[in-house]
């Protein structure tokens, strides 16, 4: 630990002051830590299923023995037919699960290499490509288990039970391979995929861009002149989610204040500084104590990180504006996707950063992204890659009429200063044969 000189931000300038803060919710770290590294890995659903398959395959086995009843209830099967079939299911299901397996590696691949490697979170983390797989190897479970107990000959033994389970699930699986089929081409079209970022990011930004009402007026602290600063001597990665309530819990203990200098999103690498203390009285937590309440993973998501949607949407856009590939259009459509983000940002205040413990005392400042870094981070590239295209240059145009309607005054000029980049850019890029045409704002682009 080494002390600086100066911390604080504006709005802690004296006890007296107040500040705009929220109340501390608690986020559970174990969980999301479980969620984000196994519970939606491919391998995690589909050994679950595996599991299931094998507890009710034995569930039905021992049905079978206790009721003893006879294969006739069961049209056509005789011990014989019914070990050839659940051989055939056992060993064809494990083709298909082949099958699956590799269309998913090509959809992946594909994603990566044409819109953005960003983009293949969303088939790795895909609920139907789990639910597949593990149907898939849930009926060759299934299967190989009853195969075990189909005795053929002077003692034959035919699992009434069990075999009719298998023929259920069979057809189960018939129908979520045509579901998977469809889904996959669903998936691989650049609208389904920017449909299900948008959605994910809006839920973000709904959590952690509140409403005015969601603020409460509270005394700002008063900064130290000389805080200890932390850094970084835990773990690497990326800074997922950070735990706010129990950081305020451990601050109140010190009767100190926490005030974050790293936010979701960004890597923490060995040495970074992640924190300043302010107050404690020599007793302040040190950076240990600090990042156990941080959840550093090997990628960033949407767990706590607004910005992290945009970043994917401008990706795709970046790609579909390379000379490789040169496709406005997806560029148009994403440009779509991005006003529909922002506009949620547009009519609510920018996040103060400042939360409160269960008595109302600020005790953790955050940095937050406002609606001015949000929307650079939404519009800049996408200006620069695609000034050249009147297509881009007129849905540019009119993304910026509507959010100059929905801003208050105090965010047009971030609005103005977009656009005036745009105009700038444009005039650079576009032959003056297309200037005209590309000056008129059309929410279609060119149709």
């Amino acid at each position: 630990m080494t002390q600086v000189p100066e911390a604080g931000g504006p709005d802690a300038t004296s006890s007296a002051t107040m500040v705009r803060a929220l109340t501390a919710q608690p986020v559970a770290l174990r969980w999301l830590n479980f969620r984000e590294r196994v519970a939606i890995s491919m391998w995690f659903v589909p050994l679950m299923f595996a599991f299931a398959a094998l507890v009710l395959s034995s569930v039905g086995i021992w049905i079978d023995n206790q009721l003893a009843l006879h294969s006739a209830l069961l049209p056509g099967t005789t011990s014989g037919s019914a070990e050839q079939v659940s051989a055939t299911i056992a060993s064809g299901m494990l083709a298909f699960t082949a099958v699956v397996f590799a269309t998913t590696l090509v959809a992946i691949q594909l994603a990566g290499g044409q819109y953005s490697p960003r983009i293949v979170r969303v088939f790795v983390r895909s609920r139907l490509t789990h639910c597949t797989l593990g149907v898939f190897l849930a009926t060759s479970v299934f299967a190989i288990n009853t195969l075990g107990h189909t005795r053929d000959g002077a003692n034959a033994h035919v699992p009434v039970v069990t075999v009719s389970a298998l023929y259920v699930l069979m057809l189960v699986t018939l129908v979520m391979f045509v579901v998977f089929a469809n889904g996959i081409v669903h998936l691989l079209r650049v609208q389904y995929l920017l449909r299900i970022v948008t959605e994910s990011g809006r839920e973000t930004i709904e959590r952690f861009i509140p409403t005015e009402r969601a603020y409460q007026a509270a005394s700002a602290p008063i900064p130290s002149a000389a805080p200890v600063l932390l850094r970084n001597q835990r773990h690497t990665g990326v800074l997922m989610s950070v735990d706010i309530l129990s950081l305020a819990g451990l601050a109140a203990q010190a009767q100190c204040w926490i005030e974050l200098v790293v936010q979701p999103g960004e890597y923490l690498a060995f040495g970074t500084p992640v924190a300043l203390v302010h107050g404690g009285d020599g007793g302040a937590p040190g950076a240990d104590a600090v990042l156990r309440h941080m959840l550093v993973g090997p990628e960033r998501t949407l767990v706590q990180d607004p910005g992290f949607a945009l970043r994917q949407l401008v990706d795709v856009a970046s790609r579909a504006l390379s000379p490789a590939v040169n496709d406005p259009t997806t560029a148009v459509q994403v440009i779509d996707r991005i006003v529909d983000l922002l506009s949620i940002c547009a009519t609510r205040p920018d996040p103060s950063g400042w939360y409160v413990d269960a008595q109302g005392v600020v005790r953790v400042r955050v940095p937050e992204l406002g609606f001015a870094r949000l929307a650079e981070l939404g519009f800049t590239e996408i200006a620069l890659y695609g000034a050249g295209a009147p297509q881009v240059v007129r849905r540019l145009q009119a993304a910026y009429d509507v959010l100059e309607e929905l801003v208050g005054p105090d965010r047009r000029a971030t609005v103005e200063t977009l656009r005036h980049q745009l105009t700038v850019a444009a005039r650079d890029a576009v032959p003056p044969a297309f200037t005209e045409i590309s000056s008129r704002p059309d929410r279609l682009g060119l149709g």
